[in-house]
Formats: C-alpha cells, sequence, structure tokens
C-alpha cells in the first residue's frame, strides 16, 4: 500500500524470532513494508519465516541496526509504544488518535512506531526518542499483548486512516520538521549548555526528560531547531566571555 511507504515499523532487540515472523504477517496483512530490527538476538531465523505465512518479502528486505538512533535518524516523527505508567508524564495517545498522527506526518517524511523488548517494553531513554506514546487498552487483569498482535492493532488503525474512512488530512507545509537526528543533537547542545551555564549537574534526569518531553511535543521545525541552536551558541559565548 503506497500510502504507507513512510511508516517504519521498529522492533527493539526483540529475543524471539516468531515475534519477528508475526510482526512481518501483520505488516503484510495491512498493506505496511518497511521493518526495522533493532539488534534482534536471532535474525533471519527459519522461525521467522515460518511465522510470516508468506511474507518474506518483509523480512528479507528489513534493516538491522546496532542502535535505535540508527533506526530513528531521518524520522520526522517518532510514536512510542507503552503498557505501563511513567514516573514522569508523557503525552499517551489512544491508537486511532496516534496512527492518524503517524499517517498525517507520513505523508511528507518517514515516520517511526517503536516497539519494545517482549520483557520490558521500552526504557526511559528510548521513550526520551519519541514525540508521543501510544498505549492498546487491555484488559487490566491480563495486560500482556503478544508483539505480532500489538503491531497488528495499531496498523489496523492506520490502514483505516490510510483508506480515508477517518477523514484525515495530510500534513501541509514548506518548511520540514526536525528529524530525530536532529533533535538529538540539540539535546546533546541543549544540556551541554545547563552544565556550563551551572543550571544543570549533569546527573538530574528527570531535567533532562522533562525538557526533552517540553521539545518533543513542540515538535519544531528545522528553522525554529536552529534557531535555538544559535540561541544556545550565543549563551555559550557569554558564559566563556564571563570567565
Amino acid at each position: 500500500m503506497k500510502e504507507l511507504n513512510y511508516i517504519r515499523v521498529v522492533l527493539i532487540e526483540p529475543t524471539h524470532p516468531g515475534n519477528i515472523g508475526a510482526t512481518a504477517r501483520a505488516m503484510a496483512n495491512m498493506g505496511a513494508s518497511n521493518l526495522v530490527l533493532v539488534n534482534p538476538l536471532s535474525f533471519p531465523s527459519p522461525i521467522a519465516n515460518a511465522r510470516a505465512a508468506g511474507a518474506d518479502d518483509i523480512l528479507s528486505n528489513a534493516k538491522v541496526c546496532v542502535s535505535l538512533d540508527d533506526a530513528l535518524s531521518d524520522c520526522r516523527l517518532v510514536i512510542g509504544t507503552t503498557a505501563r505508567d511513567r514516573s514522569i508524564q508523557w503525552p499517551v495517545l489512544e491508537p486511532r488518535e496516534a496512527m492518524g498522527q503517524a499517517f498525517s506526518a507520513s505523508q511528507a517524511s518517514p515516520v517511526a512506531i517503536c516497539f519494545g523488548r517482549e520483557s520490558r517494553g521500552m526504557t526511559n531513554d528510548e521513550l526520551e526518542r519519541c514525540q508521543s506514546l501510544v498505549r492498546i487498552p487491555v484488559e487490566e487483569s491480563f495486560s500482556s499483548l503478544n508483539l505480532g498482535s500489538a503491531v497488528m492493532v495499531l496498523l489496523y488503525e492506520l490502514r483505516r486512516h490510510a483508506l480515508g474512512s477517518d477523514g484525515v488530512q495530510p500534513e501541509q507545509s514548506d518548511e520540514q520538521r526536525a528529524n530525530s537526528e536532529a533533535m538529538r543533537q540539540f539535546y546533546e547542545h541543549l544540556f551541554s549548555v545547563l552544565e556550563r551555564i551551572e543550571f544543570s549537574d549533569g546527573r538530574s534526569t528527570k531535567l533532562h526528560r522533562k525538557l526533552t518531553r517540553l521539545f518533543n511535543r513542540a515538535e519544531p521545525y528545522e528553522q525554529e531547531l536552529n534557531m535555538l541552536r544559535g540561541i544556545l551558541t550565543a549563551i555559550e559565548r557569554k558564559s566563556i566571555t564571563k570567565k
């Protein structure tokens, strides 16, 4: 389905090749084809091919990355999946809303939907790469959801938007949103400057996460991010001059 060409399904450190195959099958069912694996425990695998039930092209074309940053570097929007509450509040969407956001953004540039490890999901550091999170509203008394099933639920909602059932309008703008790699470099610059001016001692992960959440929610354009980087550079120069 060409409308989903810019959608990237990212599995972070999947441990069972059967789940990779089940993911490929769900993607084929829903018309998605761009699979990215971050440090899979076992891949390629005949088990994955068996579970893919014919979606072998998706497996053979899957990209394997050594880090999540490599998987997301050119993505304009990153949506992470979570099944539990976090100590710091993040924007959490329901599947239909999240996939509407993903489909709209994907009309202009790559979008990643990230799924964490089968045993413990995504880490806080990985969530900081995301602009928003999505949670599938399962029964609380039995909240464990198979990875392939989770992928199917979200891609079903995504396909509904692609087919036009919800009337989502693609994002229209001559400007480009900053991608994940640009945001990562900005955060490194920001936290470095905060340490230089002694606003932060470099050990406050909660401060870093709150600031990351703030700027991720803003989804700045490239030009806006360049302006912020320029402000940080000016602050650096002033702090050096005063010393």
